[in-house]
C-alpha cells in the first residue's frame, strides 16, 4: 500500500485529503506542522509527501531544504499545496530542491490529484 505524508497545519483540509486517499488504498500519515513532519517523515519514510507552504512553526521552503538535504529523505517527491498564488519567484524557489514535483492548488480536484500521484509514484 503506497504512503502519503501530509504536512498542513489546516486539520479540515488534511482529514479531508486524507480521507480520499484512504478510501483509494493509501496509507495517510498527518503531520500538523513542519517539525512534526520533518520528525515523521525521518522516523517511517513514505513514498510521497503534501507539503503546505505557510505554517506556524517552520514554512514550506524551510521544510522542504530540511527534507532535501537528509540523506534518508531527499529521493521522496513533495508535491506543495497552497491556496495562495504562485508566483514565478516562488516556483523557481522550491524548483531548486530535487525533490519538489509541482505546485497544487488548494483545494485541489481530487481526482485530477491522484492521477498525478500515481503518476510520482509509479516513476518512483
Amino acid at each position: 500500500m503506497p504512503s502519503i505524508l501530509m504536512i498542513d497545519d489546516d486539520e479540515d483540509f488534511s482529514g479531508l485529503t486524507s480521507e480520499y486517499f484512504t478510501r483509494k488504498g493509501y496509507s495517510v500519515a498527518l503531520a500538523s506542522g513542519g517539525r512534526d513532519g520533518l520528525a515523521k517523515a525521518e522516523s517511517a519514510p513514505p513514498d510521497l509527501i503534501f507539503l503546505d507552504i505557510m505554517m506556524p512553526d517552520m514554512n514550506g521552503i524551510e521544510v522542504l531544504r530540511e527534507l532535501s538535504s537528509d540523506c534518508d529523505t531527499a529521493s521522496i517527491p513533495v508535491l506543495v499545496m497552497s491556496s495562495r498564488n504562485v508566483d514565478a519567484g516562488l516556483e523557481r524557489m522550491f524548483a531548486q530542491e530535487r525533490n519538489f514535483k509541482g505546485f497544487v492548488p488548494k483545494p485541489p480536484n481530487f481526482d485530477t490529484l491522484e492521477m498525478k500521484v500515481a503518476g510520482l509514484l509509479r516513476v518512483r
